[in-house]
């Protein structure tokens, strides 16, 4: 017999998913450990990102531009790569942009993981409250356990790049290509994932470069990390 989980049980499932992840989050900023507020700030505008591309889409769609469709690939993957990719990856940036990178808080490359995951699990949680009602539980339990991953993946692409360029790149041309590449590769990343799942409906592939992928994320962050728990000479 197949059942739907409730409204309250779906969100319960997105705020335990939500703080399981927060956590992970949180131990990756072990040295100078971000304020709780500026995390909530940052989880809201997450939220907000994602109200803004929901709006966005709503848009796109009064406009006349059609939907995914699943058996035309190539329409398929201009979707994807073209609104997709583009439109949800750029929200959080926007939000980042307008509020996170001018904290005074954000004072070390790692500080840019934190507050972009952070932000981007705001933007997950709302997306599976919103988008998962009409689907059956076990693919509900999957969107949820599911989406923060990848949001946090997306987001940790440009973030560290744009991290990278702001701490550790002088002012020039260097620091504009790693910000305006790193966010052009999140916006691919995000697209070719999204492109594989509904055009080939390639799950398990795309999981496997998802997990290489925050491998190799996450030694790059571990040596952000140990960079700043160095003490100064």
């Amino acid at each position: 017999m197949s059942f739907s989980l409730t409204p309250w049980q779906m969100l319960g499932l997105v705020l335990i998913s939500g703080l399981l992840w927060m956590n992970y989050v949180r131990s990756k900023d072990r040295h100078q450990p971000e304020p709780r507020r500026r995390l909530l700030l940052a989880f809201i505008l997450g939220i907000v990102a994602y109200l803004l591309a929901a709006v966005s889409y709503e848009v796109i769609e009064t406009l006349g531009v059609p939907p995914i469709r699943m058996n035309e690939r190539p329409w398929t993957a201009f979707y994807c790569f073209g609104i997709v990719g583009p439109l949800e990856e750029g929200a959080k940036v926007l939000l980042a942009a307008l509020f996170i990178f001018r904290w005074r808080e954000y004072d070390e490359p790692v500080d840019g993981f934190v507050y972009a995951a952070t932000l981007a699990l705001g933007f997950a949680c709302a997306e599976n409250v919103y988008g998962t009602g009409s689907i059956g539980w076990q693919w509900q339990l999957a969107h949820t356990v599911a989406t923060p991953f990848v949001h946090l993946l997306f987001s940790a692409i440009w973030r560290l790049g744009i991290a990278h360029a702001h701490f550790c790149v002088s002012r020039g041309s260097r620091r504009i290509l790693w910000q305006g590449g790193s966010v052009l590769l999140a916006m691919a990343a995000h697209g070719l994932h999204d492109f594989l799942i509904f055009a080939y409906q390639a799950a398990l592939a795309t999981g496997a470069l998802a997990l290489i992928l925050w491998g190799l994320l996450m030694w790059r962050l571990g040596l952000l990390s140990k960079r700043a728990a160095r003490p100064a000479a």
